[in-house]
């Protein structure tokens, strides 16, 4: 046998053995700490500075020796804040209803895990891909545990800091990933030379929600008014939610809609109950005819009640409330925002949207006549595109405060970077998982390029890290790309050497 053919038959095997090897058995669990600092005028100048540990895509399915490892070493780095950036579990398969008590005890684990962490100023959370599901009330329960726990999930939300002296803003932003045909865009549409807000076609249930960051106490005890139009009835569903816990991150509302196959607009409540009235206005729409809608909310001491009208514009307005309901039950909702919901074929419009409260406050006001065709008007938040909320969250922001963004996905970062964003935070790349010499991740699977799969850029004056992240999927392999724990310091400019 030659020399060449040993090397074919015997050495590449071998070598290939031993690299799968290593990568299995190894690099995954060789837990490396990364440290970058960033300086800003934005700190006093005498400030100690802010240490954040940033983790993310720890991937698990049970909490293990492993994870418990990663824990340790966080907590002797003694950080003030601790931030994840979503990927909590291993599969996506767990939001299966069917697989719900499994689900429980896989978030069970995770809670178990990030409680073991220890930050002098709390642990913030923002969820990733592998956190969500079409059937979005089972993706809440995530939430509500790391809630009861104490852990501040910020799902399309914000929250302020005060930390050795120095004031932080930190928002966060869910990514759900769901392509497009699955999950549609509300985008403004043109009809007879007026604005209207709409969605195409999507398999699954598509959102938009009006989001807010003050004042949420006073959405409560209001009345919902709109238009509404579908150019499809029989594969296609319209309606619209309030009372709705979107802006906490949850799927919790109530809604009025017709969900499809000829049926009628009905009052019906997800993530909690009905617990008695008549819920069917008993209204079918037509096709490519405007109906007018009229809802009315209250929170009671002991019930929340609901009243609903439909019917043809042009039509008068009924004498009474053909549907009323109440919810009595124990989770039973009792503020909360607007938004519009559609599913299946056809064209999906909105326009004219009116929120007022008893006290007589105008909370929304909404024609769509400002905003340009094709754009996402200012405060309305789409499931499924979590970038929208950016302006939301930074609206309210001192331009002199400093900004923390955490996104699970780094493409996210070209909407912050509008909006004066100073550091973006992200995972979901997990560094590429495998590189390979020469020629960097195996995979790439942001929009951004491969360039930016781990590591520190600046775009413009924001920055952003991506980190290479815990755990691993699909395989558990990592090859030139151990797992990564995150410091970042933020400095005054003054101590730039």
């Amino acid at each position: 046998m030659n020399k060449l053919k040993l090397i074919f038959i015997v050495v590449i095997p071998l070598i290939i053995v031993i690299i799968t090897l290593y990568a299995h058995y190894v690099e995954p669990y060789n837990v490396k700490i990364k440290e970058t600092d960033i300086y800003s005028p934005k700190f006093f100048r005498n400030s100690p500075g802010i240490k954040i540990v940033q983790i993310s895509d720890v991937h698990m399915k049970r909490l293990t020796d492993y994870e418990k490892k990663v824990a340790a070493k966080i907590n002797r780095l003694e950080p003030d804040i601790i931030l994840l950036t979503g990927d909590f579990f291993s599969s996506v398969k767990q939001f299966e209803p069917a697989l719900v008590d499994s689900m429980r005890r896989d978030i069970e684990h995770v809670v178990r895990f990030i409680t073991s962490l220890e930050a002098k100023h709390g642990i913030f959370v923002s969820r990733g891909n592998y956190d969500f599901s079409n059937d979005k009330e089972l993706s809440d329960l995530i939430i509500e545990a790391l809630d009861q726990n104490g852990i501040k999930v910020l799902a399309n939300s914000g929250t302020f800091l005060e930390i050795n002296g120095d004031s932080l803003y930190i928002g966060g932003v869910d990514f759900s990933g769901f392509p497009e045909s699955e999950v549609t865009d509300f985008r403004v549409g043109v009809l007879n030379g007026n604005n209207v807000f709409q969605s195409l076609f999507s398999e699954k249930n598509s959102y938009s929600h009006y989001c807010y960051i003050k004042n949420s106490e006073l959405w409560k005890d209001y009345i919902f008014t709109g238009r509404l139009r579908i150019t499809e009835t029989e594969k296609s569903g319209i309606g619209i939610t309030f009372y709705s816990q979107f802006y906490r991150g949850l799927d919790k509302y109530y809604r009025l809609r017709q969900a499809g196959t000829g049926g009628t607009f009905q009052l019906l409540p997800h993530g909690t109950a009905v617990t008695g009235g008549h819920i069917d206005t008993g209204v079918s729409p037509d096709a490519n005819a405007w109906y007018r809608f009229k809802i009315t909310c209250k929170t009671l001491d002991h019930y929340t009640e609901m009243r609903a009208g439909v019917w043809p514009e042009g039509s008068p307005e009924p004498d009474e409330w053909t549907a009323r309901a109440v919810d009595s039950s124990s989770s039973r909702l009792k503020t909360g925002t607007v938004g519009l919901w559609s599913g299946g074929e056809g064209k999906h419009q909105f326009d004219d949207l009116l929120v007022v409260n008893l006290n007589g406050d105008t909370l929304l006001h909404e024609d769509f006549e400002k905003s340009a065709p094709e754009s996402n008007p200012v405060n309305w938040v789409d499931y499924n595109y979590g970038d929208e909320a950016i302006p939301v969250l930074t609206r309210d922001v001192d331009p002199a405060l400093f900004t923390v963004l955490l996104s699970h996905s780094p493409d996210y970062v070209l909407t912050a970077q509008k909006y004066g964003v100073d550091l973006v935070l992200s995972g979901h790349t997990h560094g590429g998982q495998i590189r390979l010499p020469f020629i960097g991740p195996v995979v790439c699977n942001i929009s951004l390029g491969r360039k930016y799969m781990r590591g520190f850029f600046y775009f413009d004056k924001t920055a952003l890290y991506v980190t290479s992240g815990i755990g691993t999927v699909f395989m558990p392999l990592r090859l030139f790309c151990p797992p990564e724990i995150t410091v970042i310091n933020l400095l005054p400019e003054s101590g730039r050497n």
